[in-house]
């Protein structure tokens, strides 16, 4: 891993997601490196369950910034969701929600439809939250799985019938089992790597998309971005443009991005010198996410990170804090993240 892709401006992250127009930002975006978008579909909001969520006002993808970021070279993915982010809102017992995956595929593919999304290119299902009784879901296991199913089927029968294919974007163990029932082809694995399943999904290496980083802030833009990083073996993850879809990322360039980050164990970032010079003991270690880029070789057993999947040094992480090897297949199981930091 200590080689000249450590640090290099081609190993920044080439794909976002956002959930706001990214229209205003696109030569800033495009100056640091990225090449794919990744913007939501939606739908109107009603009212009662189901309906009522946070989402930005400018959520929804539309053909001003579709052409906006054609025009600046760059390519989109999408992702369809409508207050996914808990699992009451998929209940299939309750008829408020029973028909929710028909709801949103309709409404997808009128979009997709209006956009000019190319045949054969996926939209992925946001299915936002840990799949799991006690982990914010208030739902038995078995109903769980059974609505996301459900859902899953309706969104099939309706898509079934179009040019578009299905994709989910969620926790490992939905994405798993939504492959093992041919219920989705693509495989959008989020961030949170303690979610069920998580850590041996992307081991696996049957995602094609990870979100690595969330919630980034950038000083150009008043809302924040996440960023992405594409599977070496599956380049392809459904980007395109209303001309078609696009050229899949470089392969090598994908496996040299995934190389050059690691895998923190839990609480074990400490902060820099002024200068970026070298590591100093911190008061209280701070951890933000669960990977981290790297920027310097080895000194003094740490390694300068940035968290942000920025190209400034934001802390030290020493060797034994970090997975090293690089994130393809070395995602620590969830016991592996804890435990005290090494002192510098």
């Amino acid at each position: 891993m200590l080689d000249s892709r450590i640090g290099s401006p081609a190993t920044r992250a080439q794909i976002i997601d956002a959930d706001f127009d990214v229209s205003p930002y696109l030569a800033q975006l495009k100056a640091a490196g990225v090449r794919t978008i990744g913007r939501y579909y939606d739908r109107a909001y009603g009212t009662g369950i189901g309906e009522s969520c946070y989402r930005h006002p400018l959520k929804t993808l539309t053909k001003a910034e579709l052409t906006a970021i054609e025009n600046a070279g760059l390519s989109v993915y999408v992702v369809f969701q409508h207050c996914g982010a808990q699992c009451v809102n998929f209940d299939l017992q309750n008829k408020e929600t029973a028909e929710k995956g028909r709801k949103d595929a309709y409404a997808a593919i009128q979009l997709a439809h209006d956009l000019g999304q190319p045949a054969d290119t996926p939209i992925y299902f946001a299915i936002d939250f840990d799949p799991y009784p006690g982990n914010g879901c208030g739902l038995p296991a078995e109903r769980i799985w059974h609505s996301i199913d459900a859902y899953f089927d309706q969104v099939n029968e309706v898509l079934g019938g179009t040019r578009w294919q299905v994709g989910v974007y969620g926790a490992g163990i939905t994405c798993q089992r939504l492959k093992a029932s041919g219920k989705a082809k693509y495989f959008w694995l989020s961030s949170s790597l303690g979610h069920l399943g998580s850590p041996e999904f992307f081991n696996a290496g049957q995602w094609h998309l990870f979100q690595n980083v969330i919630e980034i802030k950038r000083s150009y833009a008043r809302n924040t971005i996440d960023t992405d990083l594409a599977n070496p073996a599956a380049p392809y993850f459904g980007q395109w443009t209303s001309h078609g879809s696009t050229t899949p990322h470089n392969p090598a360039v994908a496996a040299d991005i995934l190389a050059s980050r690691a895998f923190v164990k839990k609480g074990c970032v400490i902060a820099p010198t002024s200068g970026n010079e070298k590591p100093r003991a911190a008061s209280k270690a701070v951890r933000f996410n669960s990977t981290c880029r790297i920027l310097t070789p080895e000194i003094n057993g740490h390694f300068g990170v940035s968290l942000t999947e920025d190209d400034a040094i934001e802390g030290y992480v020493h060797g034994s804090d970090l997975v090293l090897g690089g994130l393809l297949r070395n995602a620590p199981a969830s016991a592996e993240s804890k435990g005290r930091c090494f002192s510098p």
